[in-house]
């Protein structure tokens, strides 16, 4: 079962590590360089630059492929429902929409709603309305 748990976290998002690792890499540069700067060594400066540069180039390939990654699902699922269904009908206008604008506008308002509900839930739960209250239960460390 924790082999699974592994796997599917690494097929969630398979390129995290590697994304944090540049970002690491790059920050110590960065601190690296402003020691290079407040030291006035101009050779050392321009190495740093020249490796945060390339750093920085991997870490932009792997946000790139990384979102790819993240795309291609959903491209797949486009593709599998446009096969059966090429537009739906929206039924109170009567309207033909294409199955891809369904499909953006149904993922955007979900991510959306995702994004409000917890701001409107807590907004909710300090002016006390009912089923939104706070838990009496205070976690100890």
């Amino acid at each position: 079962m924790e082999n699974f748990s592994k796997l599917l976290k690494f097929l969630r998002n398979p390129h995290r590590k590697k994304i944090e690792q540049l970002k690491v890499r790059y920050q110590e540069l960065d601190d690296l360089s402003n020691v290079a700067v407040e030291i006035e060594d101009a050779t050392a400066y321009k190495s740093l630059q020249k490796e945060m540069r390339e750093v920085f180039f991997d870490y932009l390939t792997a946000v790139v492929v990384d979102s790819v990654y993240k795309l291609v699902p959903h491209v797949l699922i486009i593709w599998v429902i446009s096969l059966k269904w090429q537009s739906i009908t929206v039924p109170i206008v009567n309207w033909q929409v294409n199955i891809l604008a369904a499909y953006l506008l149904s993922y955007l308002i979900i991510n959306v709603s995702q994004l409000l509900s917890n701001p409107i839930k807590s907004g909710l739960s300090k002016i006390g309305f009912p089923g939104f209250s706070r838990s009496s239960v205070v976690n100890k460390i």
